[in-house]
């Protein structure tokens, strides 16, 4: 991680959340979580039942997968310094660890970043790198991983692959997808991922839960989804 060349990048990020009570022409309320960044113009929105949760578990898989940082590393703090994030769950017992672990995720859980991506790592980020950043998307890396053999990822379903372009120099995808888990349930991960123009910075939402759940409350999820605004900086 030392040697991407941080320097002067690292920086915090601040957040807002707020939870507002929207009446609607009288007729009627409806609650919800905004949770905003306003430095980095990017906000979405869960149902206010939900919960915040610790990032960390996330955190620390992105940090790993995208920088190949371990989560006790020294250089570990560096990625948070590029990094805002939040996690809302809707489960009774609310934590991060529902984003990642290969145990069931009967309650819908949503994770958002704003990464400012080091100068030397910008080349890559495509398309098709944002569809891939979580779990294996595109056929040539879900191939490389079937050929590894250990990633506990069976039965793929594309559910949605929609390419976006929310504002002048943003592009980016919403991919929805199935997966059956090393667990033997499977889940459905609704992703959608933003860069800007020149790669510096990627926006990322993303939402899990089991099949069955997703199926159940499509419409709420949708909604989360869909209220994921990246504005031109």
């Amino acid at each position: 991680m030392t040697s991407v060349g941080f320097g002067g990048r690292m920086r915090m990020i601040a957040t807002v959340a707020v939870t507002a009570v929207l009446t609607l022409g009288g007729c009627g309320e409806v609650p919800y979580t905004y949770v905003s960044n306003s430095e980095d113009k990017t906000f979405f929105k869960v149902p206010s039942g939900w919960s915040e949760a610790d990032v960390k578990p996330v955190d620390d898989y992105f940090a790993w997968s995208l920088f190949n940082v371990e989560p006790d590393s020294a250089t570990r703090g560096q990625v948070d310094q590029i990094m805002w994030s939040a996690v809302y769950d809707s489960d009774e017992d609310p934590t991060g660890h529902h984003m990642v672990t290969s145990y069931p995720t009967s309650a819908p859980v949503a994770y958002s970043f704003v990464l400012h991506m080091p100068e030397p790592l910008r080349g890559p980020v495509s398309l098709d790198y944002l569809r891939n950043i979580f779990l294996p998307v595109t056929e040539s890396v879900r191939a490389a991983y079937d050929q590894a053999g250990d990633s506990g990822l069976t039965g793929f379903e594309l559910l949605k692959d929609e390419v976006l372009t929310p504002a002048d120099g943003i592009r980016g995808v919403r991919v929805v997808y199935n997966y059956r888990l090393s667990s033997g349930v499977v889940h459905t991960l609704d992703l959608t991922a933003h860069a800007n123009n020149d790669s510096s910075v990627i926006y990322l939402l993303l939402i899990r839960c089991t099949a069955a759940c997703y199926q159940e409350r499509a419409d709420e999820l949708n909604e989360i989804a869909t209220s994921f605004t990246v504005r031109s900086q």
